[in-house]
């Protein structure tokens, strides 16, 4: 054997294992990319019930919150009548109040003039 027979021998060897070696990091980067496949399956497994549930509450609230404005709705409309019926009231009886008060001060006044 020459020297370039040897030389031969020592490049394949050399890009035998290379191959070996590069076949093997390939071989370890498949199965993270297989692991991280799975535990990301896992992971949307665990969460789409979740966001259901989610979806579910909101729908929810939104039927309670719809209940809600039609009570405050309510309560405006009362709020609105209280306010015009105590409108009424006091226009109603604010004024013969005033004129019994008047009276009566008038009357008071009088009384206490006669007396003296």
């Amino acid at each position: 054997m020459t020297v370039r027979d040897w030389a031969i021998i020592i490049a394949v060897l050399f890009w035998g294992l290379l191959v070996v070696f590069v076949c093997v990091m390939l071989a370890k980067v498949v199965g993270l990319l297989d692991e991280a496949t799975r535990d990301l399956r896992e992971t949307t497994d665990r969460i789409l019930p979740t966001l259901e549930q989610v979806t579910e509450t909101a729908a929810g609230v939104n039927v309670e919150l719809a209940r809600v404005d039609t009570i405050i709705a309510g309560v405006q409309s009362i709020t609105a009548t209280t306010d015009q019926l105590v409108g009424v009231v006091n226009a109603t009886v604010s004024n013969p109040l005033i004129k019994a008060a008047g009276f009566a001060a008038g009357a008071a006044r009088a009384g206490r003039k006669l007396r003296d």
